[in-house]
């Protein structure tokens, strides 16, 4: 096991900047921290951390996710639930903000003092995660799955249950708009145009100016189907003040993490999953990895 007088001795320095370095202080040059941490990296040095910090676990975000969405806040209310019956606690950590240049994943948990992290990640940024995976640390994704076998997945598979709810638009003698289901079932009945898919900020408020924009074609669709509770409210809001009848005129299936759905009327027909116990089953898989036990398998939840 390599000591910090080691790591000192190959970087030229002296025992006190290794740890001014591996502590996030702010008086090393940049030059002498990428050094630091390049040589902490190459001979795999972590620093010890102390009983007070050692026992927490991160909610860590790669992209742009808000806390106060209803699959997030779900999420947490789930994370929270089984952080209480666990030793650990919660923090939340912004990897985007304050991992230092030239410092590895295995040395940013270190110095934040976790042993694991719970990742929220965006289709942009799975690289990351299987980089950050490859290091060996305890990593458990939530809410996303993709292929690699170094990580574990937590979330609820619902393409079934979402070609069921386009199907269902589809019935109803629609033609226009979560995605492989989408474009699976749209493209079987010759409906599937790339150009009704819309990507927006899961927010309310951004749900009208996007509605306002949609309904302005020439060719305003008479379905949608929106993978956000929050955007869904905005469009049937703004379908309201427009003029437009929810059903009549224009078919809503949304998705719900919590109640979102009766917030609004008339009421959204969603397909609804359980994200407070994603947030569990998250939680659980990650402390399993950090005590040692046996990688759990993916945790697809039912919707």
């Amino acid at each position: 096991m390599p000591s910090i007088r080691q790591v000192a001795q190959q970087a030229g320095v002296s025992i006190a900047t290794v740890s001014r370095v591996l502590n996030g202080r702010s008086t090393v040059t940049p030059e002498l921290r990428e050094r630091v941490l390049r040589v902490a990296g190459n001979c795999d040095y972590v620093a010890a951390v102390g009983k007070r910090t050692a026992d927490r676990v991160a909610l860590l975000y790669l992209g742009d996710f808000w806390l106060g969405s209803p699959y997030d806040s779900a999420c947490v209310d789930g994370l929270g639930a089984a952080m209480r019956r666990s030793p650990y606690d919660l923090v939340i950590l912004d990897i985007e903000r304050d991992l230092q240049p030239g410092e590895t994943t295995k040395q940013f948990f270190a110095r934040k003092g976790v042993c694991g992290a719970v990742i929220r990640s965006t289709l942009e940024s799975r690289g990351r995660v299987v980089e950050m995976a490859e290091e060996g640390v305890a990593l458990v994704v939530l809410g996303d799955h993709f292929p690699a076998d170094d990580l574990s997945f937590a979330y609820t598979d619902s393409r079934s249950a979402s070609a069921e709810a386009v199907e269902h638009l589809a019935t109803l003698g629609h033609h226009n708009d979560r995605l492989q289901a989408f474009k699976a079932v749209l493209a079987r009945e010759g409906l599937f145009r790339e150009q009704d898919i819309y990507r927006i900020p899961p927010n309310r408020m951004d749900g009208a100016p996007f509605a306002r924009r949609l309904f302005s074609r020439k060719d305003r669709p008479t379905a949608l189907f929106i993978a956000d509770p929050l955007i869904a409210v905005g469009v049937i809001n703004e379908a309201y003040n427009l003029g437009l009848r929810v059903p009549d005129d224009l078919s809503v299936v949304g998705f719900d993490d919590s109640d979102t759905r009766n917030s609004v009327y008339p009421r959204m027909t969603a397909v609804c999953q359980d994200s407070v116990q994603i947030g569990a089953a998250a939680f659980d898989m990650l402390r399993s990895q950090i005590e040692g036990q046996d990688a759990a398998d993916p945790q697809r939840l039912p919707q």
